[in-house]
């Protein structure tokens, strides 16, 4: 299988560990490309990857928000001056631009999975709840896509720490340590072999 990772320094594999090179490893008959880079929100990647392009992939995972909870109140397009930028504004044009991004994705891949930004290490206040606002705006245009699927890391999350205990999945609240990076190359991987069986 062809399959196509599109995201932020999540994806990239840096700073952090790489769960990339996890699904590499486990993976290594399918060919893998990795479109994160760090720094990234909905709007940029959505505009890097129309100028960039992307060949024709079996499976597309589509990681991104995480950048856009953690600013928080911004836009994609240009206002005016005089208009104030709320968070409810926020979401409404990251909503607009998610559903192009997947929108161009799909039409380039067999099948999408959607990622929604994850609190990992579970963090309190304003960031876990934009966190959520941004989960709940992919979930909402997942819905509305019928060539895309939701994959929620929380539960992934949740039942390595039931088995662990204590433990840290990322190095600063966002970033991935070594444990978030297993965590989530086993979920990815868990969809891909489901993917291959539902194709063969």
């Amino acid at each position: 299988m062809r399959i196509a990772f599109l995201g932020d320094s999540l994806t990239e594999g840096a700073p952090g560990a790489s769960y990339f090179r996890i699904l590499r490893k486990r993976l290594a008959g399918d060919e893998l490309v990795n479109l994160g880079r760090a720094g990234d929100g909905v709007a940029d990647l959505y505009a890097r990857v129309q100028h960039a392009g992307l060949e024709p992939v079996d499976l597309a995972f589509l990681w991104i928000g995480t950048n856009d909870a953690a600013v928080g109140e911004w836009t994609p397009w240009a206002f005016e001056t005089f208009e104030p930028v709320t968070w409810a504004t926020t979401l409404d044009h990251l909503s607009d631009v998610y559903r192009r991004l997947l929108t161009w994705t799909a039409e380039r891949a067999d099948a999408v999975v959607c990622v929604p930004p994850v609190a990992a290490d579970g963090l309190e206040g304003e960031w876990e709840r934009r966190v959520a606002d941004v989960a709940e705006t992919v979930a909402a245009a997942v819905a509305a896509e019928p060539r895309a699927e939701l994959l929620d890391l929380a539960p992934w999350f949740a039942d390595t720490r039931a088995q662990a205990g204590v433990i840290s999945f990322t190095i600063d609240g966002v970033h991935l340590s070594q444990a978030g990076a297993e965590v989530v190359a086993a979920a990815l991987a868990a969809a891909v072999e489901a993917h291959r069986s539902a194709t063969t």
